[in-house]
């Protein structure tokens, strides 16, 4: 049987949400323990990969000197966290968290488990991360300079990595699964004119070719049949996000998305519950969110454990 360990207050996430929670049950001496999957804490703070525009104190700050700096703080402030090990199991009711052979339990639990990438679930996706397979123009498009590249989606996101890729002399194909495009307007006006960027709309990747790296990305069009293939040394995935919930199916409200669906101070569907950050926020994603809705939930928490007025 797992050991069991008691607190006053579970955080499950050690991003921006479960951090900033942290600081203030902190300061009213509530007992807390942060579970963290990764091996470091931080969460998307790792995932970004353009300057910070709209964070006061680092606008204008490359993403890993701002990463750098806000864990820095969290070493300062003295936060520990539990990192490095697969949740498998968390009950809402009993606010119980289980990862290997360890059992946590609180008074009050607090979800903020942020959000991962989504995949496009086809042959050679995995198989070659890192080996032309990426998600960040920002941060690898000038290792593909001069290529040819796909990028994979319809999004803002999407748009701008293949204007980015146009920008060091790649050819990019866009490939987008519908015929109409939730980018920015302006972006997509930009990539319609560019010479340099070939949209293909209703195709949906099949598979991702390569033997050691990407060699290319097979995909068919609606109402075709013939499996066609673009040439790639790269190909940019930018199909969106989707929450870190499935282990709360059936265990809380959750929207259509995934998404927890939450009340003020994050209260979740059940009582002691709480949830904050991208996990809840299919809307409003950042940094500036997180920091808010985990300071919020840990007020919160503080208040239902009699710690705060």
């Amino acid at each position: 049987m797992p050991r069991r360990k008691r607190v006053e207050a579970l955080i499950v996430g050690a991003g921006v949400a479960g951090l900033s929670a942290a600081l203030f049950l902190r300061d009213f001496g509530v007992e807390y323990v942060i579970v963290e999957e990764a091996l470091q804490p931080g969460g998307q703070l790792h995932e970004i990969h353009a300057p910070i525009q709209n964070y006061l104190l680092g606008i204008g700050w490359e993403s890993d000197r701002f990463a750098a700096a806000f864990l820095n703080d969290v070493r300062t402030a003295g936060i520990s966290i539990l990192v490095g090990s697969p949740i498998t199991r968390i009950a809402a009711r009993t606010k119980t968290v289980e990862r290997a052979s360890e059992r946590f339990q609180g008074r009050a639990l607090l979800i903020a488990t942020g959000l991962r990438r989504r995949a496009l679930g086809v042959p050679g996706e995995r198989e070659l991360d890192g080996r032309g397979v990426s998600h960040s123009a920002n941060r690898d498009r000038t290792a593909y300079a001069g290529r040819p590249v796909v990028v994979v989606g319809g999004g803002t996101a999407a748009v701008e990595d293949a204007l980015l890729c146009s920008e060091v002399g790649s050819q990019v194909t866009l490939l987008h699964h519908s015929s109409r495009f939730r980018a920015r307007p302006d972006f997509l006006a930009r990539a319609k004119k560019d010479p340099s960027i070939q949209i293909v709309r209703n195709a949906r990747v099949r598979r991702i070719v390569g033997a050691n790296r990407v060699e290319a990305v097979e995909y068919l069009t609606r109402g075709s049949r013939t499996v066609r293939a673009a040439k790639a040394e790269a190909v940019f995935i930018r199909v969106g996000w989707e929450p870190r919930t499935e282990l709360l199916r059936g265990k809380l409200r959750l929207d259509r998305g995934g998404y927890i669906q939450v009340g003020p101070g994050g209260l979740t569907s059940v009582a002691g519950v709480y949830a904050a950050g991208d996990v809840c926020s299919p809307r409003w994603p950042s940094i500036a969110n997180a920091s808010g809705q985990g300071a919020s939930a840990g007020w919160e928490i503080a208040r239902r454990l009699g710690k705060a007025g």
